[in-house]
């Protein structure tokens, strides 16, 4: 009798163990797929405000003037925060993301070129829902900074 005890102990922690198992992959896999469309969703706006800088800068360029762009960005991509900045060197001009803080050493999960050269700067942080795009003509360089409208 004492055996017959033993093996349904035994039989009740292996399949009690093959549940967590089971459990915990299947979690990972939903986690998974929530952070490619979280991602897929970083790329659509990082898309976004570089089509927007990217048409400021024509109608800058062909007009001669200082213009402002105010849009829409969500607070939140799911459930993380995020932040969005516009930067340069001296070969190009980009956009860049990553969720989380900002981060000032250059650590970004996402980048999008600007076509043109530019002088670029700014950052924009998630949890405001207006982003503005501020282009001047400095000489003949334009330059555009990225910020929050509050």
């Amino acid at each position: 009798m004492p055996t017959d005890v033993v093996d349904y102990l035994q039989s009740f922690l292996t399949l009690a163990a093959v549940g967590i198992i089971l459990t915990a992959t299947f979690s990972m896999y939903v986690n998974s797929l929530g952070q490619g469309s979280e991602g897929n969703k970083l790329k659509e706006i990082l898309n976004q405000v570089a089509s927007k800088a990217v048409d400021a800068l024509a109608m800058l360029t062909e007009d001669n003037a200082t213009l402002s762009v105010v849009f829409s960005l969500p607070l939140k991509i799911g459930n993380q925060d995020y932040w969005i900045r516009i930067g340069n060197d001296s070969s190009a001009a980009w956009v860049e993301g990553a969720f989380g803080s900002v981060s000032m050493d250059g650590e970004q999960e996402y980048r999008v070129y600007l076509p043109k050269k530019v002088y670029a700067s700014g950052t924009f942080e998630g949890g405001y829902q207006l982003a503005q795009l501020n282009c001047t003509m400095n000489d003949s360089t334009p330059q555009i900074t990225l910020s929050r409208r509050e």
